[in-house]
């Protein structure tokens, strides 16, 4: 008897099974992984770019003061779509979304795309102030991404590699053992230095400052932590956040905290 192929369009868990890695981790053949790796290889001779929200502050760069960024709510939502697992899109995926009445405004990973590119390719990163930054999505799973982690310029691109990340759980480095991407076990804070001063970053607060005059005021050797939400809509709650400001425009997400 004949066997039938059945397209699988159900959100379905992320396979715990450890998938073997090729060359930097992403799983790809032929033109696809030609293409991947070009992208993950140029990023580092691009514009530079600022947030303009977040000042650069200038001191040295062996100083123990630098920035950690924590992006809440990312949109990277695991969903098995024609025969391989993929993050959902709005963008690529408007006909599942449809047929199984989930909203598209939702599922939004260009959002995190945009504010790791930004981040990675700022003057924060670039004069080593950068530690590290740290994705939380909306189910909870937390990522730790490298300072010197170049992101794919394409979107597609960048969903494939989180999409391998979540399955693998870390990525690593072309000929090398150590990982640029990996899961890490929550809360947050346990990676955030305890003096820091954590910083969260809302239209919502009446704290409306000049952010520049405000960093400038923190202590030079204390580190800073900045969360910023990623999602299309809606609001987050961070307990760890101990101060809450706004009056500055975002370019890395248009709704945050």
């Amino acid at each position: 008897m004949g066997k039938t192929k059945r397209k699988a369009e159900s959100l379905q868990p992320c396979s715990t099974k450890r998938k073997e890695l090729k060359r930097d981790g992403l799983v790809a053949t032929g033109d696809e992984e030609e293409r991947g790796e070009k992208e993950l290889n140029s990023i580092q001779n691009e514009e530079d770019f600022n947030l303009c929200c977040i000042p650069v502050i200038h001191t040295c760069k062996d100083a123990g003061a630098g920035v950690t960024f924590v992006l809440e709510k990312a949109s990277l939502t695991l969903a098995y779509i024609g025969k391989r697992y993929q993050i959902v899109s709005s963008n690529h995926h408007a006909d599942f979304l449809r047929k199984k009445k989930m909203n598209p405004y939702i599922y939004r990973p260009d959002i995190v795309h945009r504010a790791l590119r930004k981040i990675m390719a700022s003057r924060l990163c670039k004069d080593g102030r950068l530690k590290a930054v740290y994705i939380r999505t909306e189910d909870g799973v937390l990522i730790k991404v490298e300072p010197y982690v170049k992101i794919p310029r394409q979107l597609e691109v960048f969903c494939d590699m989180m999409a391998e990340l979540l399955q693998a759980l870390s990525i690593k480095a072309k000929g090398s053992r150590k990982k640029l991407l990996r899961v890490v076990a929550n809360p947050v804070t346990k990676y955030l230095s305890p003096t820091s001063h954590k910083i969260g970053l809302s239209y919502s607060s009446e704290n409306a400052v000049d952010i520049r005059e405000y960093i400038n005021g923190i202590s030079s050797d204390e580190d800073v932590v900045f969360a910023v939400g990623v999602m299309a809509h809606g609001k987050i709650d961070c307990d760890y956040i101990e101060d809450l400001v706004s009056g500055i425009v975002l370019i890395s997400a248009p709704c945050f905290l």
